[in-house]
């Protein structure tokens, strides 16, 4: 434990002044032995397990376990619809079972789970689709469990391919010589038969049965349109970043509060922003383009009680980003962290010890990200998706790392102004606009696209 946690020295540090939160906010020889009871237990839990430096180190602390599981959990909401190509569906239920043929009786040959990717290649009928899975090989899912996954700009061209086409909604239909029950009987659809009659006409629609033309009862006619997941590819979200050291930043944040509101302007955390990308893998919404997502980093023992005084008053809540070595060494308890994540805030990673992990090695990377992240979680018993870059320091190989410790969200110090945005395959190199205590109303017309 002495190499994992030898920069959680604690000192206990009053927080001073007054307010509603003093209790909350103060550090107390209770919360030091809460901190020593946490490291004792997340010594206890942890395995002796190695991961391999790919730089040719000797590898991970043994005290510091990465779990492999999390290393892909956010893969899906990372996905590009660009990416993944035409006709793509993903699976919707926990399971779903791959049939040799369009049946229930027919052999099981795959079992896929939640998120999986298949390719359509076409609908026997309204029940079943004939899809090849990401190894080639092909099979029979229901179309119950499956929806196309498409862009927002590509979902009207996608739904116009479906145009005209029917689903026969009864266990079979009749195809009749004439408009009229009483002709000739020239054969039947059977339900759930997929068909594009040559044309509708009030009660009956004229369909083509092995090349002979009849009419059918349109009453039993039902348009068919598979299930779509609308994926929002490009947020033109502004990220306003307030530092925490900054003595003024309460202040501030009220006056700039109030103005983003007064604007229609909408603060919203990392977590809401998560929860929106959820919801959009189940049904076609959108991160409204007046939010605003408010993050605050660097935050002391006095200034986190102001800010989170200030943000109270104005009815809002931010996303707090926490460096795990300044817990108790700054009077930081873990008390304070989980006030704030009670009141709606979030409580986030900004790494463990602060360094600029581009000068690091994978695995010492690894180790910052994994054991920050643990000790945030074990404390507010929430979870923690993002991180935000100590300095600012990101590149491939910190983002990678970043993807393996098991986090969706990688904020860095790069600016993006007005419309600018972001899209999904930036998630771990997100755009975060500086803002102080002296930024002008002007300013923040500026960041937000005022």
């Amino acid at each position: 434990m002495v190499i994992l946690y030898s920069a959680f020295s604690l000192s206990l540090v009053g927080c001073g002044g007054g307010g509603d939160f003093e209790d909350s906010f103060s550090f107390t020889e209770e919360d030091a032995e809460e901190i020593s009871a946490l490291l004792d237990r997340i010594e206890d839990e942890q395995a002796d397990s190695i991961a391999p430096d790919q730089e040719g180190g000797s590898g991970l602390n043994p005290d510091v376990v990465l779990d492999v599981s999390q290393a892909h959990r956010y893969a899906k909401l990372r996905t590009s619809v660009g990416s993944v190509g035409e006709d793509t569906f993903r699976v919707t239920n926990v399971f779903l079972n791959v049939r040799e043929g369009a049946s229930v009786h027919s052999k099981q040959v795959e079992q896929l789970k939640e998120g999986d990717l298949i390719r359509l290649l076409d609908f026997p009928n309204s029940r079943w689709a004939h899809v090849e899975l990401v190894d080639g090989r092909k099979g029979y899912v229901s179309t119950a469990y499956i929806a196309q996954v498409v862009t927002e700009e590509d979902l009207a061209s996608v739904k116009k391919k479906y145009e005209g086409l029917y689903e026969v909604n009864f266990n079979f239909l009749n195809v009749r010589s004439e408009q009229s029950s009483q002709s000739q009987k020239l054969g039947e659809l059977i339900g759930h038969q997929l068909i594009r009659p040559i044309a509708i006409e009030g009660k009956w629609a004229k369909v083509n049965l092995d090349g002979k033309e009849g009419f059918v009862s349109s009453d039993y006619l039902r348009p068919f349109l598979p299930s779509f997941i609308v994926r929002q590819e490009y947020f033109s979200v502004p990220v306003l970043h307030y530092r925490g050291d900054d003595s003024e930043v309460a202040d501030a944040l009220v006056k700039h509060i109030a103005f983003l509101k007064s604007n229609g302007r909408k603060i919203v955390t990392m977590s809401d922003f998560y929860q929106t990308l959820e919801q959009q893998e189940e049904r076609d919404i959108r991160l409204s383009g007046e939010s605003v997502i408010l993050v605050v980093s660097e935050v002391t023992a006095e200034t986190m009680r102001d800010i989170a005084d200030a943000l109270r008053a104005s009815g809002v809540s931010a996303t707090f980003f926490i460096r795990t070595n300044q817990i108790g060494t700054d009077g930081i308890s873990p008390q304070s962290l989980k006030t704030l994540s009670a009141n709606g805030n979030d409580v986030q990673s900004a790494g463990h010890k602060g360094e600029d992990l581009r000068a690091l090695t994978n695995s010492e990377i690894a180790l910052d990200f994994a054991q920050s992240r643990q000790i945030l979680e074990d404390v507010t018993g929430r979870d923690v998706l993002s991180v935000m870059y100590p300095r600012g320091g990101v590149n491939d190989r910190v983002a990678d790392q970043a993807i393996e410790t098991g986090y969706l969200f990688g904020l860095t110090l790069t600016p993006s102004i007005g419309s600018e945005g972001f899209s999904r395959s930036q998630f771990l190199k997100m755009p975060s606009n500086l803002v102080t205590a002296t930024t002008t109303e002007g300013t923040l017309r500026m960041l937000v696209g005022l």
